[in-house]
């Protein structure tokens, strides 16, 4: 279930860890990385990852975390009161004159693996993090795009930000911003089709005339979230007037 939230303009970083857990704690969380390592093997990175603590009328603010600590809380979600950790992420509308982008996740990843989902997406991590202690979420988010759709920057517009929300189940804050390219839908998977190492099977752009039939079908399994993301948006008058 998600909570809509008033859109903030700050987000600040308190502190570079927040690692305060018991040696029980500690040893579990290491248990289920080192788990999960025999898995995925190298393509699991213990990277730093941005959690909120606190948000405020303008403003997130929050820590860095381990990686390995939000996947021990994924895999045994009775862990959050200890943990606490709520990922903030980003995830963009990327639209042509067709429609939508969609990618579908590789059955290799460490979490919601063969779902469709908005593309890009991820959470964030300290590459935006600047000398004030403050992180840039649209640079994320253009991070993403070049990593999981192949596109530049200068293929987009600016991006719009649209929508902050509050996953109260899997507790993950997400910002969604609006990304609008010329390319054509051919253009949009060449370029996709281009990277080494792709985070989603395939790609696919769904028109606004399709979208509830494609949300719709059972036996699409579509990321946590995203369902009811569009269907607030999709509420949205002044939207509704710039996709139709």
């Amino acid at each position: 279930m998600l909570r809509f939230l008033q859109l903030p303009e700050r987000f600040v970083v308190l502190q570079e860890f927040r690692t305060q857990h018991s040696t029980t704690i500690e040893k579990e969380i290491a248990r289920i990385w080192d788990a999960e390592r025999q898995v995925s093997g190298v393509r699991l990175f213990n990277g730093p990852l941005f959690s909120v603590e606190q948000v405020s009328a303008d403003t997130v603010t929050g820590y860095f975390i381990e990686y390995r600590t939000y996947l021990a809380q994924l895999r045994r979600p009775e862990l959050f009161s200890e943990l606490r950790v709520q990922p903030l992420a980003v995830t963009g509308l990327l639209q042509n004159r067709e429609g939508f982008f969609f990618g579908l996740r590789n059955p290799g990843l460490a979490q919601q693996q063969d779902c469709w989902e908005l593309i890009p997406a991820g959470g964030i991590d300290a590459s935006t993090l600047t000398s004030d202690r403050q992180v840039q979420p649209h640079e994320q988010l253009l991070g993403e795009l070049e990593e999981e759709v192949g596109l530049k920057r200068a293929e987009v517009g600016s991006p719009r930000l649209v929508c902050f929300s509050e996953d109260l189940d899997l507790h993950v804050f997400e910002l969604v911003w609006e990304l609008e390219t010329t390319l054509d839908t051919k253009t949009v998977k060449a370029a996709h089709a281009a990277i080494e190492h792709p985070e989603h099977a395939e790609i696919r752009c769904v028109s606004w005339q399709d979208l509830q039939e494609f949300l719709a079908d059972d036996r699409r399994a579509i990321v946590s979230g995203n369902r009811d993301l569009l269907n607030h948006i999709a509420r949205d008058k002044r939207w509704m007037q710039r996709v139709n």
